[in-house]
């Protein structure tokens, strides 16, 4: 099976599934409700003006606020977008977007009828390794995502790290461009609600 993750939550998923011994059944109930850490690798300086976004969003609303947290957002919005757009094609072509403005040239080879490969072309500049904590669940519903990419665009090559990658960057550049205005006001009202 292929991996759409460091963290490879599909297979282990699909391994568990018709367990029968009670062990069993307990770890992986207790497996399903923890949390997974990936790595992504951020263009330096995008992370160091998302460190100050960050500190801003702490300062305006006085909770704590760091990287990882706005990274869960980012991610979590994503998923309401897939699944508001079930279909893997929307999703696709939204990661094609991302990819086409994401720091890194890319373009579609043809691998057949309709069937197209995404080829990167690497941009040299200085990256910082940032590790994020999400819930298991939500990474998994990630990969399954990607997963279901594959049935209609095989070989598409993305992992649920550069799904990740993509979300930061675009976040970032709309914001330090002055596309995403909102965004200090709608991290404020979402923080406000979950105290």
């Amino acid at each position: 099976m292929k991996k759409y993750s460091s963290a490879n939550l599909l297979e282990d998923e699909l391994s568990s599934i018709g367990v029968s011994d009670f062990l069993n059944k307990l770890l992986y109930k207790l497996n399903k409700n923890s949390s997974v850490l990936l790595n992504i690798n951020i263009p330096l300086n995008l992370y160091l003006r998302v460190e100050i976004f960050c500190e801003d969003i702490q300062d305006l609303s006085e909770i704590a606020f760091n990287q990882n947290d706005l990274m869960n957002l980012l991610y979590e919005d994503f998923l309401l977008f897939a699944k508001k757009n079930p279909n893997p094609k929307a999703v696709f072509k939204l990661l094609t977007s991302l990819d086409h403005v994401g720091g890194k040239e890319c373009s579609l080879e043809p691998q057949g009828e309709s069937i197209f490969k995404l080829v990167h072309i690497e941009q040299r500049q200085s990256m910082q390794k940032l590790q994020i904590k999400m819930k298991r669940k939500l990474a998994l519903r990630g990969e399954v995502l990607l997963a279901d990419i594959e049935e209609v665009q095989p070989e598409h090559g993305y992992t649920l790290e550069r799904v990740l990658e993509l979300l930061y960057i675009d976040f970032i550049d709309k914001f330090r461009k002055g596309d995403n205005e909102t965004a200090i006001n709608n991290i404020l009202s979402l923080l406000s609600d979950e105290e």
